[in-house]
C-alpha cells in the first residue's frame, strides 16, 4: 500500500507532528511505501494567485477555475501543485494531520486544497463524489485540540468538533475519497507541571498507543457513509424517503449514521 501523510503543524516537536511520525513508522513497519509532506517546512504558499498562471486564457479577469483547467490541459501548472497532485494520485491512503484552530483546519491546509484540488485535473462535472478522481482511495483526518472532549461534544460549549470538520471531510469526499472516521484527540494542552503534567503525559502516551493500534488494523476502520447521486432529484435536493447522511443526526447526536427521513 502507498501512503501519503500531509502534516500541517508549524512545530515539528508538537504532539500532532509526533502522531504523523508515528503513523509513518506503523505503515513502514507493515511494508507500505510512505511519503510525508510538511506544508510548513516546505513553505507551501496557500494563497491562489494570478502570477501562478503565466499563460492566461483570460488576461483581463482572473477566474481561478478557468485558469486551473487551462493550465492543467497545457501542462503548465506550478511545480509544487504538480508534485502534490502526483503524490495524491499515486497514494492509496491519505492522512491529513493538523491542529483544530478556530474551529477548523489551519489556513495553510485549506489553501493547499484551494491550489492542489485543481479543476479539470482533480475534479470536473463528471468526476465528483462517488465518481471522483480519487475513487477507491481512502482518507483520514487526525486532528488534535486543546479543549477537553466535553467542550467539543454535540452539547459542548465549543460545538461538535466532528460537525465542524464536515467541510474538510466533504471536500475530500467531493473529489472521490472514501472517508474514514476522523481520529480526534482532545485536551492536548493540559497538565503544565507537577502531577498534572505526569498525568497528561500518560494520557497522551495512551492516545498514541490507541492510534497506532487502530492504524495497524486500518482495514477495520469505519467509513463515513454518504448519499449517492441516485438519492437526489435533478435540482440536487434529496429525494423523499432516501436515507439522510449527516454529521449531526437528530436522534443520535454526533453520529454519522443514516437518519431516515
Amino acid at each position: 500500500m502507498k501512503v501519503l501523510i500531509i502534516s500541517a503543524h508549524p512545530e515539528a516537536d508538537s504532539f500532532n507532528s509526533f502522531l504523523a511520525s508515528s503513523a509513518a513508522r506503523v505503515f513502514e513497519k507493515q511494508g507500505s511505501l510512505v511519503q510525508t509532506v510538511n506544508l510548513y517546512s516546505d513553505n507551501f504558499d496557500p494563497c491562489e494567485r494570478q502570477n501562478f498562471y503565466p499563460d492566461r486564457q483570460d488576461p483581463l479577469r482572473f477566474d481561478a477555475l478557468l485558469e486551473q483547467r487551462h493550465h492543467w490541459e497545457m501542462h503548465n501548472l506550478p511545480d509544487d501543485v504538480v508534485r502534490h497532485i502526483e503524490l495524491l494520485k499515486s497514494a492509496d491512503l491519505l492522512l491529513l494531520h493538523f491542529p483544530f484552530w478556530w474551529f477548523g483546519m489551519p489556513a495553510i491546509l485549506k489553501g493547499w486544497m484551494d491550489r492542489v484540488f485543481v479543476y479539470g485535473g482533480i475534479y470536473d462535472s463528471k468526476h465528483r463524489h462517488e465518481n471522483g478522481i480519487m475513487k477507491g482511495k481512502r482518507a483520514l483526518l487526525t486532528v488534535t485540540a486543546g479543549a477537553p472532549a466535553n467542550a467539543c461534544g454535540h452539547n459542548g460549549r465549543h460545538g461538535d468538533m466532528r460537525f465542524l470538520l464536515w467541510p474538510s471531510i466533504h471536500a475530500l469526499h467531493y473529489i472521490g475519497y472514501s472517508m474514514l472516521e476522523p481520529y480526534l484527540i482532545h485536551g492536548v494542552r493540559g497538565g503544565l507541571d507537577g502531577l498534572a503534567k505526569e498525568k497528561q503525559q500518560q494520557f497522551l502516551d495512551q492516545k498514541v498507543k490507541d492510534f497506532e493500534s487502530r492504524l495497524i488494523n486500518i482495514n477495520d476502520w469505519p467509513i463515513i457513509p454518504f448519499n449517492k447521486e441516485e438519492d437526489f432529484n435533478e435540482d440536487k435536493t434529496l429525494k423523499p424517503h432516501s436515507p439522510e447522511y449527516s454529521p449531526f443526526v437528530r436522534h443520535n447526536p454526533g453520529s454519522w449514521k443514516a437518519d431516515p427521513i
